[in-house]
């Protein structure tokens, strides 16, 4: 399945969004479909103290950190932040993969307000690394309008603020709420899949390993 997608070096990114594959072959090493279409009722797109408890004061300082409108927010319309990925019991947790977008400065400076007791199910520290490694093409990736201003970050790049912002309530609020943590998997570290180095069972035997790393890691 997912290593006839990825298999070789005729792999065009244009094709298909590189998260579909690899939740593909995430769902070939767990053994279970993933809702890719899952809803949450504390999973929103705006900060409300019922939804983070204890943690909405350290979301709040992250928020002016990144220089949220709060009259922008606070006007624009509802809605749901779609996981790329939920796998339901026994797993029970959101999957994300994060591509080069999400590697921003903005993305750093989040992790200076994470909770000291957040559980986790990947490296922070690691995630730190890319951020400063890689967030000029992050930033630069794209049409223009990924560095688009918007209502709730209303400045040049802002898009790309609200997104580090979002990756926070995509981490801090399923701890909360009484799912396991969530599971990260950065695209620096899946290369070898995505250039076809790795195919067929080498692949799922890699995408195995990352995994065990992550819910080891993690408090369940």
């Amino acid at each position: 399945m997912l290593c006839r997608l990825l298999a070789g070096a005729t792999y065009k990114r244009s094709v298909m969004r590189l998260e579909v594959g690899i939740i593909a072959l995430v769902e070939e090493v767990f053994g279970s479909p993933a809702d890719r279409r899952a809803q949450f009722d504390w999973l929103r797109n705006k900060p409300r103290r019922e939804h983070f408890g204890d943690y909405y004061e350290a979301l709040m300082a992250l928020y002016a950190e990144l220089e949220g409108d709060w009259k922008g927010t606070t006007a624009k319309t509802d809605g749901y932040l779609i996981p790329d990925a939920y796998f339901p019991e026994p797993y029970h947790l959101i999957f994300e993969f994060d591509e080069l977008q999400h590697f921003t400065r903005f993305r750093n400076q989040t992790f200076r307000f994470y909770p000291e007791n957040l559980p986790l199910a990947y490296a922070p520290e690691k995630y730190r690394q890319f951020c400063q490694q890689h967030h000029t093409a992050a930033l630069a990736k794209g049409p223009h309008r990924f560095r688009r201003s918007t209502a709730d970050f209303p400045y040049v790049n802002g898009r790309a603020a609200q997104r580090a912002f979002f990756d926070t309530f995509r981490d801090w609020l399923p701890p909360l709420h009484g799912l396991n943590p969530t599971v990260r998997l950065a695209e620096f570290e899946v290369m070898p899949i995505l250039k076809g180095e790795l195919t067929g069972n080498a692949a799922r035997t890699y995408m195995a390993q990352l995994l065990r790393e992550r819910l080891a890691n993690a408090l369940f």
